[in-house]
C-alpha cells in the first residue's frame, strides 16, 4: 500500500468516526446548552412577570439532558400555584387611624362562644411584592406553616394564599424555546462540532495514527 492509499484510508476512517460518534455527541451537547439557556431565560422572565425572585421559581424546572444515543432534552416544569409563604419573609401590616392600630382582641359572649370583633379585616400579610388582605399565618395539621386568608365562602371560609404562575411560566418557556432554537441552535451546533472534531484529531494523534 502506497503512502497516498494509507492517507486516504486514514481520512475515510476519520470521517466515519465523525459520522458515528462526533456528530451525535455534538448534537447532544448543543441541545443541552440550548435547554439550559431556555430554563435560565424563562425563569427570569416568569419571575419578573409574577413579581417574585428567580430563586423561588428555579427549583420548579428540571432538565433531563440529551445524550448521543437519545438526542432529545426534556424540561419538566411544575406549574401549580405558588404558596405565598414560600415567596419571601412574611410581615404583618395593620391599618392605623389617628396613630392607633385598628385591631381588637377576640372576646367570648355570655354563652362562652366567641362574638364578632369590634374591629376586623384591618390586617394584611405582605410577602415580597404581594399583599394579602385580611390574612394571617397559621400552622396546619400537617405541620407546615401557611398564609391563610378569610373568604366569603360559607363552606370554606379560610383558604391558603397562593400566587398563580401557570400562564406566565408556560408563555415564557414557549417563547424562549422557539427563539433560542432559531437564533442560538445553529451557532451551538457549529461550536460543538468543532470541539468534537478537535477531540477526534487529538485522540488519533495521541494514538500515533
Amino acid at each position: 500500500m502506497t503512502t497516498i492509499d494509507r492517507q486516504l484510508t486514514f481520512a475515510v476512517k476519520n470521517l466515519s468516526g465523525l459520522q458515528t460518534k462526533a456528530v451525535p455527541k455534538a448534537s447532544a451537547m448543543a441541545i443541552n446548552r440550548i435547554a439550559t439557556r431556555a430554563v435560565v431565560h424563562s425563569i427570569k422572565d416568569a419571575a419578573k412577570a409574577v413579581k417574585v425572585k428567580q430563586k423561588v421559581l428555579r427549583p420548579r424546572a428540571t432538565i433531563n439532558k440529551a445524550s448521543a444515543a437519545r438526542p432529545v432534552a426534556y424540561v419538566r416544569v411544575r406549574r401549580n400555584e405558588l404558596p405565598a409563604i414560600s415567596i419571601d419573609t412574611a410581615r404583618t401590616q395593620v391599618k392605623r387611624k389617628k396613630g392607633k392600630m385598628q385591631i381588637s382582641r377576640s372576646v367570648r359572649g355570655e354563652g362562652g362562644r366567641y362574638v364578632k370583633r369590634e374591629l376586623s379585616g384591618n390586617t394584611s400579610i405582605v410577602v415580597g411584592r404581594h399583599k394579602f388582605k385580611d390574612a394571617f399565618i397559621q400552622q396546619l395539621k400537617n405541620g407546615r406553616w401557611h398564609i391563610m386568608q378569610r373568604t366569603s365562602d360559607r363552606r370554606y371560609p379560610i383558604e391558603v394564599c397562593k400566587v398563580p404562575v401557570s400562564n406566565e411560566i408556560t408563555t415564557a418557556f414557549e417563547r424562549n424555546s422557539s427563539r433560542l432554537m432559531k437564533t442560538d441552535m445553529p451557532k451551538e451546533l457549529v461550536s460543538a462540532m468543532q470541539q468534537q472534531v478537535r477531540l477526534v484529531i487529538r485522540r488519533d494523534v495521541a494514538r500515533g495514527n
